[in-house]
Formats: structure tokens, sequence, C-alpha cells
């Protein structure tokens, strides 16, 4: 197998790791949990031996260091602060609990169910709820795992309170975020995430025919630009306008390469010497945009200059002509929208900044959520589940290890954390069996090669709980990993190491995952399906705000903040709909072809809508073709609004197409109108517009009733 040279290339390799934590999130997140880790064990354990402590206290307290520097997820740094500091309540009432009752077997069993109930209801609370719950889980966790006695209590009370300091210190003030400064750390990633689209494009044109994973790649690509360009939208907060609408333009420009790359391989217009001239135009462009250089823009522009050269001599001169134009003018727009974005980026001022990862709101809308099923709020939901879980994996997991029986209770407890649907359960449970097998197996082999090197095991200990945090954004399974073969050192350094312990806690995670996927799947499942069916309403809601806006409202004097704001929140909802099907329509499931046709849809939908360029050719045309272009924007704003809500239901939604109107106001150009080029020209426009009406009119024929009774799910 011929593997692509840029897989290879050194530039591309380093482009793909910048851009893979273009803020540094997930080395402070690394580093925070090393130096957690740490201090707590270098301060604990020095206070633990002057007091005459066992190292059951230190443990204690190098767990509660690590995991109080990652929990805090507020939206703004204050309530991060406050929601570590209000850690040490629960900690300390949980450590308290399951010292004093893990001594009788049937009492620390009720109280550790408590416990899980608890910790998982407060999750309605938001951000702060999950990290209170959390540490409050895995203090009485800590309680069972170290087994602390009771006259222990004010000593690891104590240290809880100092690894919540020390937590405190290493989170906000020796690794604290610093949004006003990483504005250019995005930016310049997004100029390279462009980058690695295009290379990634470069051996595209010369595939013979479209096939399905051509289809996947074109799609995992925009996905790519616009999670970068989110990215930095969610830091910028809807100040500096003028950066704003650069980024926009080049992230429109560089869908415009994918889809006029994409027109080259389905056509097939172009012989196979011009499409060599758009691999090297594609190369070129690359150069262009990641460094810069003006003799590389040059070089694409005589490239292209070839590749019209190639045109007469075509099987079909005239899809070739235009496959050709598009794709010149689609690279060129991409790179002078990349020479606008400018090298010095401004530092944001204080008050400008959003928190890493924030939806971005809109008036009249809120987080796509699906109406229960059974009544109960989500969060009731899962504290049922993970209890009921939790008190079965207590049941079989004793049985198989009385000593050991707390592994598959925090394997069941863990599934439903961060997940909402049983088709997101089950993916988090198969990823906790899959990474705790491979890290048994890492652990095993980790564990002699540094057996009996003290200081060895003790950096292989802090090595693997860095990259258990570095890859937790990633994958849930590489954390597991890591950590498996943290436990694995740690079990060496103690002397307690013996494979036939690690094989036991595969049994124990299989225990806990299946319990915990049986549950979720028989008791009060919230189906995936009605979950993705109400993330793509809110995706119809803001394809039909965004064409008001963008077509209906669109004047001179519109706010160009207004238009990407609706834009940006049409790209968010797209983004929840994506994550929401990830479970059904990923690339190892396909359990809901139904489901996935409809995502698709939706997906296209709003890929089609953002390239109207937020309307600017409806200000290029006389009034008359104005005023058609508006009613068929009003027509088809209220089609979206019409699916919205009969998406799902039992009726179909009676659409009236917007062809006539189109085809009218096409027909109705004038002159210069239907001679303008560009992406903001008006028969652009036109085209953009009927490929929405023709989408609508598609995925009114899919829309019908959701499945009865429960979903057939895998993960």
């Amino acid at each position: 197998m011929r593997y692509p040279k840029r897989l290879l290339h050194p530039k591309y390799l380093w482009d793909l790791f910048v851009t893979s934590d273009p803020d540094l999130g997930r080395l402070r997140m690394g580093l925070r949990s090393v130096l957690g880790a740490g201090l707590s064990a270098l301060i604990i354990s020095q206070l633990a031996s002057l007091l005459g402590e066992p190292p059951t206290v230190t443990m204690v307290g190098i767990m509660m260091g690590m995991m109080g520097s990652q929990l805090a997820t507020d939206p703004s740094p204050r309530e991060q602060r406050r929601t570590t500091l209000l850690m040490a309540l629960p900690a300390i009432a949980a450590i308290l609990l399951g010292t004093l009752t893990s001594h009788i077997p049937l009492l620390g069993a009720a109280a550790f169910a408590v416990t899980i109930f608890i910790a998982t209801f407060v999750r309605r609370f938001g951000p702060r709820g999950l990290a209170l719950g959390m540490i409050g889980f895995f203090a009485f966790f800590n309680a069972l795992y170290f087994h602390a006695q009771a006259a222990q209590v004010p000593a690891l009370v104590g240290a809880i309170v100092v690894a919540i300091c020390i937590a405190y210190a290493v989170r906000f003030v020796l690794i604290r975020d610093r949004p006003r400064l990483d504005l250019h750390r995005f930016v310049r990633s997004f100029r390279k995430t462009v980058g690695i689209v295009l290379w990634e494009l470069t051996d595209v044109p010369a595939h013979p025919r479209l096939t399905r994973s051509l289809m996947r790649r074109f799609r995992r690509e925009a996905d790519r630009l616009n999670d970068a360009a989110l990215a930095v939208e969610d830091l910028l907060a809807r100040c500096q306008p003028a950066l704003r609408l650069r980024i926009f333009d080049l992230e429109l420009a560089t869908d415009r390469v994918i889809a006029a790359v994409r027109q080259i391989v389905e056509s097939g217009a172009l012989a196979r010497e011009a499409r060599k001239e758009v691999r090297a135009a594609l190369v070129a462009a690359h150069t262009a945009v990641r460094n810069g250089d003006p003799a590389a823009r040059r070089l694409m522009e005589e490239h292209l200059e070839h590749l019209r050269a190639f045109v007469p001599g075509a099987a079909d001169p005239e899809q070739a002509l235009a496959d050709a134009r598009r794709f010149g003018t689609s690279i060129t727009d991409l790179v002078e929208a990349a020479a606008n974005l400018p090298d010095e980026i401004p530092r944001l001022a204080p008050g400008q900044t959003a928190a890493p990862n924030a939806p971005i709101p809109k008036a009249g809308t809120g987080p796509a959520t699906a109406p229960p099923e059974n009544g109960f709020h989500p969060s009731t939901r899962q504290a049922i589940q993970a209890t009921v879980a939790s008190v079965l994996a207590m049941v079989v997991g004793h049985a198989v290890s009385p000593e050991r029986w707390y592994w598959a209770v925090i394997t069941a407890f863990v599934i439903f954390t961060r997940t909402r649907t049983l088709g997101e359960t089950l993916l988090r449970g198969w990823s906790r069996v899959l990474g705790t097998f491979l890290g048994v197996i890492g652990g095993v082999l980790l564990a002699g090669l540094v057996s009996g090197h003290r200081v060895v095991e003790l950096v292989s200990v802090f090595v693997c709980v860095f990259f258990g945090f570095y890859l937790i954004r990633i994958s849930y399974g590489w954390m597991v990993f890591w950590f498996t073969m943290m436990l694995s050192i740690l079990y060496s350094l103690l002397g307690r190491f013996t494979p036939d312990l690690l094989y036991l806690r595969i049994e124990e995670t299989v225990i806990g995952a299946g319990l915990g996927m049986l549950i979720a799947t028989f008791l009060f499942p919230e189906r995936t399906t009605v979950y993705i069916h109400a993330t793509a309403k809110q995706v119809l809601s803001a394809v039909s705000d965004y064409l008001e806006e963008a077509v209906v409202n669109r004047s001179t004097d519109s706010d160009p903040a207004r238009l990407i704001d609706s834009a940006r929140t049409l790209d968010a909802r797209l983004r929840d709909l994506r994550t929401a099907a990830r479970p059904l329509t990923g690339p190892f499931v396909r359990f809901a072809p139904g489901t996935a046709r409809r995502v698709h849809s939706v997906s296209e939908l709003a890929v089609f809508v953002r390239h109207l360029a937020m309307g600017k050719g409806v200000l290029q045309v006389h009034e008359e073709v104005r005023g058609l272009i508006r009613e068929a924007g009003a027509r088809l704003a209220g089609n979206a609004r019409a699916l919205a809500q009969s998406l799902g239901e039992d009726e179909q939604p009676a659409l009236e197409s917007a062809a006539g109107l189109l085809a009218k106001a096409r027909s109705s150009l004038v002159g210069e109108e239907t001679l303008r080029k560009g992406p903001a020209s008006p028969p652009v426009l036109l085209h953009w517009l009927a490929r929405v009406d023709d989408t609508l009119n598609v995925l009114a024929k899919t829309v019908g009733p959701l499945p009865r009774g429960p979903v057939p799910q895998r993960a």
C-alpha cells in the first residue's frame, strides 16, 4: 500500500500537531494534572510524615489534587475559582461517609449508592453540579480503594483541604488560562487548518471517480475547517467584527475550493494532464496560505493558466471550462482571503473574552433538547440508571472479587458521565472496555521494563497521568488506556503487581460496562434518534433565521456582525447535530440508515445556506429581482420552519416550492447582473437558493414518524 507523501512530510505533521491543540488547552490539562498530583504528593507526604500518618492520607491527597485541578469547567474564570474552592465540601462529606460506613458492608453499599445518585442528580445544576458530584464520588471511592480508617479522618480532611488549595494554585496561578493571549494562536491555527485542508485535497484530482470514501473525506475536511473557525469565533465573543468577517470569508472560500475539487472528480471532464495542474495549484496555494509566500501565489496563477490551456482538448470542453473556471475562481479567492488575515492579532481587552468552547447564544433559541420520554429530568433519569447499574455492579463484582468489586462500580458510574443518549452511553462503555484491555497489555509490558527502578517507575506514573489528561479531549478510551498503564506502575511501586490483578481489572470493567449498557438500554432509555431529531429541528430553525437575515431582510444597512452571529449559530447547531448523530452514523456504525439520510440532508442544507455569502447578491440586482429573491427567501425560510415543526411527526409538511420565483428572478436579470462573477454575484446566489429549495423538498420526503419502541443501537 502506498501512503500519501503528505503523511510523512514534517510540515504536514507539525501543522496537524499544532491544530490539534490550538490554544494549548490540552497541554495545560496534562501539565495541571502532573503538577497537581506532584505537588500534592510532595507537600502532603511531608506533612503526613511529620504527623505520623500512613500513606493512605498521601494517596487520597494526590487524587484530590489531580482531579481538583481539572473538574471546574464553568463559563467564566470567576465561576471556575468558586467551583474549585467548593470542591472541598462534597469531598470532605464523601470521605467521611465512605470511611465511616465502609467497614459495615450493607451500610457501606447503601451509602455508596446514595452518593452515586446524588453525584449524578446534581448535574442538573450545570458544570458546577457536575464537578462537585464527580469530586464527591471519587472521594468516596478513594476511601474504599485506599481502605481509609476512622482514626485517619482528621488527617484525610486536612489532606483534602491542602490538595484543593494546591489544585487552586495550579489551575489559577501556576498554569492559568490566558484567553486574552490565545487569539493569535487560534488565528494562526486556523490558517494552518486551511493549509491542511488544501494538502489533503492534493491527491484527490487523480481519482478517476467520486467514491463514498472521497465523499467522507470531503465532509471530514469541511468539518475540520468549520470546527477551527468556530474555535476562533468562541474566543472572539463578538468583538473585532473585521477579523470575524475575514475568518468567515476565508472559511467560505475554502469550502468553495472543496466543492470545486469535488466537481472536478465528479464530472471527469478534465484530462489527466489538466488534473496534474489542479494538484500543482493546490500545492502552491498551500504554500501561499501557510507561509504568506508571494512567489507561491504567482506559481499558483501560472498553473491555473496551464490548466485553462488544456480545456480546448477535453472530451467535453464546455464542462471542462466550467470546472476549470470554478476551481480557478475559488482557489484565487481563498489565497486572497488568506492574505487579508492580519499578521499581528491585537490582544483582547478584559471583558471581551469568552469561555473556551462556549456555545453561541441566540435570542429565542436554546440548546437542542429532546422531549423526555418518561417524564424525568435528564439528570434524574441518569441518576436512577447509574445507581441501579452501580448496585448491580456491586453484587456481581463482589461475587467475582470481594476485594476489587469497586472497579466494576466505577465503570458503571463513569459510562453515564457526559452522555445523554443510549448511543452515547454504549460508545462510552465500549471505549472503557477497549481502553482497559489495551491498557492492561501495555501495563504488563511497561511494568516488566521499569520494575525495580523506582525513579523510572515514579517518572512513568506521572507520564501516564500527563498523557491520560492530554488525550482525554481526543478520546475517552485513550484516557482509560493511560490510566490503566499508570495503575500497573503504581502496583509495581507498592510491590503488589501481578498480571492476574490486571486481568481481574478487565473482568470487573466488563461487568460494570455490560451492566451499565444493559440498564441504559432497558431502564428509561433515551433513544438517540429522538435526540438527533430534536437537534435537527434546531438546525432547521437556524437555517430559517439565517435565510431571513441574509436574504429576506438584507439591505445596505444590515449589520455584518448580526449576519455573522446568525451564521455562527447555524454552525454551532450543525456541530451539535454531528455530535448527536455520531453514535448512529459513525464510520463503524450503520444501524440507522434512515436517520443517517436525514442527518446528511440537514447537513447539506446548512452548507448550501452558508454559501449564500451573507446575501450580498441581493444588493447587486434591480428592485424587481430583489423583490423576487426576497419572496423566494421568505418562502424557503417558511419551508425550513415547517420542516422543523414536523420532523419526526406522523404527517409530512406541505411545502411551497420557490423554484418558480427563482426561475423568474433568473430570467429577469439584465446587463451586468448576468455577467457578474464571484461567490456573491446574483447568478451564484440564485444557484444556491435553488439548491436550498431542492434539499428542502428532498428532506420533506424523508420526514416521518420516529420508530416505536427501543431502537437497535450498537457501539
